[in-house]
């Protein structure tokens, strides 16, 4: 199935201009399935121009770009840091669905563009049904059981039986290995996937050195000041564990997960808008059909915000001003727990 899709892909991009991005504040798997995807066009797109558009690096990235780099001086990982639409014939869009999550280098939102796009995802996806989307779904490919996007790029690598020389085999590890929480959110083909990549010239332990990232003071205290405000809802044998803060809010949601939660909601509030991640233990999902990303993406539709994510991981953007309220939030898990 995903020969065939790409295969149509591969066809309709033939002699465009193309540009290849992901969402703002760029993680890992992002970063990662952005180069991988260049590199693959590349073999069969000879005739194309090719960029890769970051907005910005998220911390982890940024930190593992430069130890990446370190080690493979001489792979190019060159991306532009301005948005070029007019020179761009269509958009590929990676590690998400929701063009809210893109921004342009002048603080604009892609929705303004007029550039046709496609989306390469492991998210929850809906479908639209607006006639100003661009969005040219019969050539998106979205698989939602794959832990990370670099998973659907290294299956394409290995359908069309493109060798992978090691700096590419610790690209895709290392963007699995994060985008899975090393194991805790992927399954058989995540682990298996790690598994024929490693190889006599490639460590596990060295892989996990190229990717350690030291929490700065500013996370820490987000994650304390999240435990002193935390509230605990009890619904029969499981806990619901609600807090805010006003940055880091997937890095706490993610902590309250492990220290004993078994669904986190946290909110981040700004000027206009405010983000709620929320996280679920795999097992309560699987146990009770809880999905996060459907929830949310209810609750987006009603309020004209923006939602969505996997079973167990998802996040929630919405204006101030709207008279949504968290606790319709809390009702909807509750009915699954």
């Amino acid at each position: 199935m995903l020969k065939s899709k790409f295969e149509d892909l591969i066809t309709f991009l033939d002699n465009k201009k193309i540009i290849i991005s992901t969402h703002h504040l760029v993680d890992i798997d992002g970063l990662v399935s952005c180069f991988t995807l260049k590199i693959f066009l590349n073999q069969y797109l000879k005739n194309n121009e090719i960029c890769i558009y970051f907005s910005e690096l998220s911390k982890s990235a940024k930190n593992f770009l430069k130890n990446f780099s370190a080690k493979f001086p001489v792979f190019n990982l060159s991306y532009k840091k301005k948005f070029h639409g007019s020179k761009a014939e269509i958009l590929l869009i990676l590690d998400t669905n929701n063009l809210d999550q893109i921004m342009l280098d002048d603080d604009s939102n892609i929705n303004l563009l007029k550039i046709p796009y496609i989306f390469i995802d492991h998210h929850y996806f809906k479908e639209k049904s607006d006639n100003k989307n661009l969005n040219i779904t019969s050539l998106n490919i979205i698989f939602e059981d794959y832990s990370s996007t670099a998973e659907i790029i290294l299956q394409l690598f290995e359908t069309y039986n493109i060798p992978l020389n090691n700096p590419l085999k610790i690209l895709f590890i290392s963007a699995i290995l994060i985008d899975s929480g090393f194991f805790k959110h992927g399954d058989n083909n995540t682990i298996q996937n790690v598994g024929k990549l490693l190889c006599e010239d490639i460590q596990f332990q060295d892989i996990r050195a190229l990717l350690k990232n030291d929490i700065d003071i500013s996370e820490k205290i987000a994650k304390i000041k999240g435990l002193q405000r935390l509230e605990l809802i009890r619904e029969g044998k499981y806990l619901i564990g609600i807090t805010n803060v006003s940055s880091f809010g997937a890095a706490v949601a993610s902590m309250l997960i492990t220290i004993g939660f078994d669904v986190s909601i946290v909110i981040s509030k700004e000027s206009k808008f405010s983000r709620i991640n929320t996280r679920a233990r795999k097992k309560i999902c699987e146990e009770t059909g809880l999905n996060l990303a459907k929830i949310l993406e209810q609750i987006s539709e009603k309020y004209e915000g923006n939602g969505g994510g996997h079973d167990g991981a998802a996040s929630l953007t919405i204006d101030n001003e709207s008279d949504y309220n968290i606790t319709e939030l809390v009702e909807n898990i509750k009915k699954y727990l």
